[in-house]
């Protein structure tokens, strides 16, 4: 069970006729303690051949802003990962489960953001800054939410939590070819959300692509995991 692995909040959230399941929540830093723990920055297997060459050039050994206190909320979305980083922790937690998880695709994680309705955010068309976790004013906000503090309020059709506002989540996604191979290198990845820093109202729209080397590392960027 994945509660073996993984500390609470932690739920699947099955989308209908889609086959795949998606994360209730953002990757918390309780969550992601355990593939540190676990070695996870030393075994290679874990690791894309272009994700290990950074690790190992950068001497990488946990997530950017691991000792940063306003960082470390155990149910915060852990930030300061890269994309490498993140398949690295979906590769170790199948291994673990014997489940086949991985970063959801861009169509997957756009789908079950705004379900077959096509709505502007998460839940509707209307926009409330107070739904989210964003810097739109007259919202002004300093910093990370815990992944259950907008429950209710914000939530998709399938009821998947924080897919607007607080962190820019990785997507498995090329940005430029839009191929969905963890293994095959690319020079940009997906991200998708908005975060707690954005101000650009069209950042939030749930068709709003943003991209990223899948080395950065950023203090607004977090993640979900799917399985298939």
């Amino acid at each position: 069970m994945m509660s073996d692995f993984l500390p609470a909040p932690f739920a699947w959230i099955d989308i209908p006729g889609k086959g795949y399941s998606i994360a209730k929540y953002p990757i918390t830093n309780a969550q992601f303690l355990k593939f540190v723990e676990a070695d996870g920055y030393k075994q290679k297997k874990w690791w894309t051949d272009d994700g290990w060459t950074w690790l190992e050039e950068h001497k990488w050994i946990e997530p950017r802003f691991w000792h940063v206190a306003r960082f470390k909320r155990r149910e915060d979305p852990v930030v300061g990962v890269s994309w490498y980083d993140t398949v690295a922790f979906c590769l170790w937690l199948s291994e673990c489960t014997g489940e086949k998880i991985m970063l959801p695709t861009e169509d997957q994680w756009q789908y079950a953001a705004q379900g077959d309705d096509g709505r502007t955010y998460s839940w509707g068309n209307d926009w409330d800054c107070k739904r989210c976790n964003n810097s739109v004013k007259p919202c002004a906000i300093t910093g990370m939410t815990p992944v259950r503090q907008y429950e209710g309020e914000g939530d998709s059709p399938f009821g998947v939590v924080n897919m607007t506002g607080n962190v820019w989540e990785w997507c498995l996604t090329d940005y430029d070819t839009k191929a969905n191979d963890h293994m095959r290198p690319a020079n940009n990845r997906v991200l998708r959300g908005g975060s707690w820093m954005s101000r650009n109202l069209n950042e939030f729209h749930s068709d709003f692509r943003q991209y990223g080397h899948p080395s950065v590392w950023n203090l607004d960027g977090g993640f979900r995991i799917s399985r298939s």
